[in-house]
């Protein structure tokens, strides 16, 4: 009699409940192998097909929850059975996935092998059919079994459903009700933490209590609510008319009797009409990054997760999946932004700082890809990458005789946890050969708050190596006396926000932390320069060194050495400010030569952008991004920089740079952002890969300078 094990009852329960049939995922690079597993299971089981590790991840990240178990091969091209193994059980989303190896090879030691890496079973070929259903089918009840016997179904505090139980529920309540729409809510309590430290968590457990009372109350039968971790609830609530947002966002001190404390302050994030292709852990992942949007913004207590945020995770996603590869290849670039006396304008050093050229995306922002991987941990790889690069940079000036400044490279948060760190850089910088003095080591402010023995201990270690510390973005919102008595630093970089928004309050600040930082014998260090007012203010509050566009942007490899031979010390003694206006305007005659192409819709700002430039460019115009795009193609090679308005009718400024990052020639003209400032802007056009941004009304002082640096750069990029 054919074995068949318990899968007649359970596929005629799913016939008649209509939920899905149990999913098995056949990795293995062999076309027979695969059709004979289909035939040997194919009745019982929906069999889905992936030819290497690599495809099978990527089938994971779009169905883990839909996949019962995995039949895996060893050795397949691409990624093998090891290597997937290794991935599989380092993953949160997928660890809990069974796998059984499938081999050939009938050996003690490969077994043993597999199930030290995860595999829950091992079975070789030919496959003899009864014993892999029945295997199978075991290894599938199992799971099961124990998922629900391991499961806490409610949570001991509040009564609601405990996280696992919940995902159960949602996945049910999904499939029992198909024509209902629902929505995915998140509820957080902003700064629980005070709660219990000031109050005991007697009376914080009071006010989850509470929050569970209401959730039950509001809910009925229209949904189900949970209680994740601590102070995060998930609730799945019918989309309906939406008058249940109207209940459920009412603020807590408006609730009146019963509130165990007042002034407590709750965010939500909202996932409408949930999508059923993804898991529930994957729509609370979705409300939760719409509640991380309104974290500590004031009278903000609801947000809603939209298709900004969807192309977000796919964006991020796409960048985790090549940056590995990215750093093998070395499309990771580091870059030189040089540091100048303030006094004698001299070039004192400069910082490292990453850039990243994807052959396909081409520049990305390093505001796109650095938070990401400081949240994902590649941040550390990355460090060690730059570090290396530059003490590699830095040996080889060094051979061909060339003038050596110290070189400032980023230890981020994530650093200190790597195990021995002062150690690792030391000998970075020994195996090189190099003095430590020319590599100076920056850290934020904003590390003091987390591990600060570890930190304290590994700053002294390495300043007792003979490092100059640098203490970055200070007075960026962690500063304190404390810190500087503890942490060991040589220099303080003062955050950029002190010079580029110098109110009256903010210039005392940065008078009174420039005299501190003399008193406690410290050098600072202003970034963000970008106006000879700012260096005039500074140099009269007694700072020591700037940096910023005012003198000189990032640059690459290749272009600060170029800038170093020619801007090199000697030529700087004689110039009173290397980038001053009166000094380094050229003729007209001279400047004819360069084309600025003006994209503005409104004809007023045309005229006054042109009367600014006419006398030192030529200027050519276009009432939008369309007519841009086909000026810059009729004319390749002409256009030197392209000041660009954002908001334009047929293809605005926005719709203009997704378009430009996508062609070659395009790309290598800078651009300059023009429109309404706000406090963001700069870090706008940046993260649109402009080299920089110039509000209206225009500084003419202000435009003159930023086209003509603009104007040097895409010429040193385009000398031959």
């Amino acid at each position: 009699m054919e074995y068949r094990g318990n899968n007649n009852i359970l596929n005629n329960y799913y016939e008649k409940t209509g939920r899905r049939r149990r999913k098995i995922l056949v990795v293995d690079d062999d076309d027979i192998s695969r059709e004979v597993l289909g035939r040997i299971l194919g009745d019982y089981y929906e069999m889905v097909n992936a030819e290497n590790g690599a495809e099978a991840l990527k089938i994971l990240r779009s169905k883990s929850h839909k996949i019962s178990l995995i039949l895996l091969d060893l050795i397949m091209p691409v990624m093998g059975g090891y290597e997937f193994l290794d991935i599989l059980t380092k993953d949160e989303g997928f660890s809990s996935i069974p796998v059984i190896v499938t081999t050939s090879r009938d050996c003690e030691e490969d077994e043993v092998r597999c199930l030290e890496s995860g595999a829950s079973d091992y079975v070789l070929k030919p496959y003899r059919p009864e014993i892999v259903r029945r295997r199978v089918d075991r290894i599938i009840r199992m799971r099961e079994t124990a998922s629900i016997l391991n499961m806490v179904e409610r949570d001991r505090l509040t009564g609601l459903y405990s996280k696992e139980s919940f995902y159960l529920e949602v996945e049910r309540l999904l499939e029992c009700n198909p024509d209902i729409e629902y929505d995915m809510v998140v509820a957080d309590v902003e700064k629980f933490k005070l709660i219990n430290d000031r109050l005991g968590t007697k009376v914080g457990d009071q006010v989850l209590c509470y929050m569970a009372d209401r959730y039950r109350q509001i809910l009925g039968d229209r949904g189900i609510c949970a209680r994740l971790h601590g102070d995060v609830f998930a609730i799945l609530i019918e989309h309906g008319d939406g008058s249940w947002k109207r209940t459920l966002l009412r603020q807590w001190n408006e609730d009146g009797e019963g509130v165990p404390i007042r002034n407590v302050v709750i965010k939500y994030g909202i996932y409408e009409n949930v999508s059923r292709d993804i898991p529930p852990f994957g729509m609370c992942d979705r409300a939760i990054l719409a509640l991380k949007r309104i974290k500590n913004m004031y009278g903000r207590y609801a947000a809603r997760y939209d298709d900004s945020l969807r192309a977000q995770l796919l964006r991020e996603q796409q960048i985790q999946d090549c940056m590995e590869e990215a750093l093998r290849e070395h499309q990771f670039q580091v870059y030189y932004q040089p540091k100048y006396d303030i006094n004698s304008s001299h070039i004192s050093g400069a910082e490292a700082l990453v850039r990243w050229k994807h052959p396909e995306f081409g520049f990305m922002s390093p505001g796109e890809f650095i938070p990401l991987f400081e949240r994902n941990g590649f941040i550390t790889q990355l460090d060690f990458y730059v570090w290396e690069e530059t003490c590699r940079n830095i040996k080889r000036w060094m051979d061909e005789g060339r003038s050596i400044v110290p070189i400032s490279v980023n230890i981020s948060r994530m650093d200190f946890e790597t195990p021995d760190l002062a150690e690792k850089i030391i000998n970075l910088v020994d195996g090189y050969g190099i003095d430590r003095e020319f590599l100076h080591l920056e850290i934020t402010e904003s590390v003091y708050t987390d591990e600060k023995e570890g930190l304290i201990e590994e700053i002294h270690t390495l300043k007792q190596s003979g490092f100059k510390i640098e203490m970055d973005d200070f007075g960026s919102g962690y500063s304190s006396l404390n810190m500087l008595s503890e942490i060991e630093v040589d220099v303080l970089k003062l955050d950029m926000r002190f010079i580029q928004e110098c109110t009256e309050n903010k210039r005392s600040i940065l008078s009174f932390v420039i005299s501190l930082a003399k008193w406690l014998n410290l050098v600072t260090i202003a970034e963000g320069v970008e106006t000879r007012e700012q260096v005039e203010q500074l140099k009269r509050f007694g700072c020591d060194f700037v940096q910023g566009y005012y003198y000189a942007k990032p640059m690459s490899l290749s272009d600060f050495e170029k800038f170093m031979d020619r801007d090199g010390l000697e030529q700087l003694e004689e110039q009173e400010k290397p980038f001053d206006l009166e000094i380094v305007t050229p003729e007209p005659s001279e400047v004819k030569k360069d084309t600025v192409l003006i994209v503005e819709d409104n004809g007023m700002n045309r005229v006054i952008l042109r009367d600014m430039l006419e006398p030192f460019y030529n200027v050519e115009e276009a009432l939008n991004g369309m007519e841009a795009f086909e000026y810059l193609n009729e004319h390749p090679g002409k256009v030197s920089v392209i000041l660009l308005d954002l908001m334009m009718p047929v293809m605005d400024g926005f719709q203009f740079m997704r378009k430009r990052a996508q062609e070659k020639a395009v790309l290598e003209i800078p651009v300059i952002v023009t429109s309404e400032s706000d406090e963001n802007s700069d870090l706008m056009a940046l993260r649109m890969g402009a080299e920089r941004f110039v509000g209206k009304p225009y500084s003419e002082e202000l435009l003159l300078l930023s086209v003509k640096n603009a104007v040097e750069h895409w010429k040193l990029e385009h000398r031959e």
